[in-house]
């Protein structure tokens, strides 16, 4: 069954209208011309672990990072997290979601209609108030038939805390075909891009989210342009980890998704 809404042309335009103005307009992308002595049609590969140093020159020169006055740009939209937990086939948009993290987030819904979001602080968290997080675990236990999203590590330290919760495993996108059952829900994410796709529980493939998330194959894995956020504008980042991935077309769905490079 074909997704409805994707089409090949317009993605691919997504990524040259994010290209082309990351070029005209933000410092870092700039300079990639300046060095080459040239214009550039894509920009070069820039690691994933880079990003944090180079925030005062991925935003556009009409709306600049001030360091000192704003926090990290990192956290996304409620968005983001909404759309791809639809990719997954088994996300309720009438059902809470309690997601494990490091830090408190002001979200309260994910979406228009959607539940409500909820942060569990995760073991490893520096809580100053034992209780808040006691709190937090209590809520999760009562809550009707709530979604949980975390990793690996944090699901381990919840063990029987939310017997009856749908779980999503959040992944790197470096852990995209490693074993897994293949009934767990996968939510693919990085800690500076944000959310970028899911497992579909039908197809089995890890589909990315085309509405907000570009990938080609370049030389060592996949580069990555997210092509609906302006600041800071990241385009073909390269993550660790991925050399063994490319992207493929999904033959059920149509749409973009990593894969393992065949062998």
């Amino acid at each position: 069954m074909r997704t409805r809404g994707f089409s090949e042309r317009a993605w691919e335009r997504g990524y040259r209208d994010t290209v082309a103005r990351a070029f005209a307009a933000v410092p870092y992308y700039r300079e990639m011309w300046a060095e080459a002595g040239t214009r550039l049609d894509e920009p070069e590969a820039t690691p994933v672990t880079r990003l944090d140093g180079l925030l005062d020159r991925l935003c556009p020169l009409g709306a600049p990072y001030v360091r000192r006055r704003e926090e990290p740009v990192w956290v996304g939209e409620p968005a983001e997290l909404f759309e791809a937990l639809e990719l997954t086939g088994s996300h309720r948009r009438d059902r809470p979601l309690f997601e494990v993290r490091e830090s408190l987030l002001d979200w309260e819904r994910l979406g228009p209609g959607g539940g409500r979001y909820h942060v569990v602080l995760s073991a490893a968290a520096e809580v100053a108030d034992p209780g808040l997080r006691q709190g937090q675990l209590r809520a999760l236990r009562e809550a009707d038939d709530p979604g949980l999203l975390a990793d690996a590590t944090q699901l381990t330290d919840l063990y029987g805390e939310a017997p009856g919760a749908r779980v999503f495993l959040r992944s790197s996108p470096g852990e995209t075909g490693e074993t897994t059952e293949a009934n767990t829900n996968v939510v693919v994410h990085d800690g500076r891009l944000g959310y970028l796709g899911a497992r579909h529980r039908g197809c089995g493939r890890t589909h990315l989210n085309w509405r907000r998330v570009h990938a080609r194959t370049g030389a060592s894995g996949p580069l990555f342009t997210l092509t609906r956020r302006r600041r800071p504008t990241l385009a073909n980042i390269s993550l660790p980890g991925t050399a063994h991935l490319t992207v493929e077309r999904c033959p059920e769905h149509g749409t973009p998704t990593l894969a393992e490079v065949a062998r």
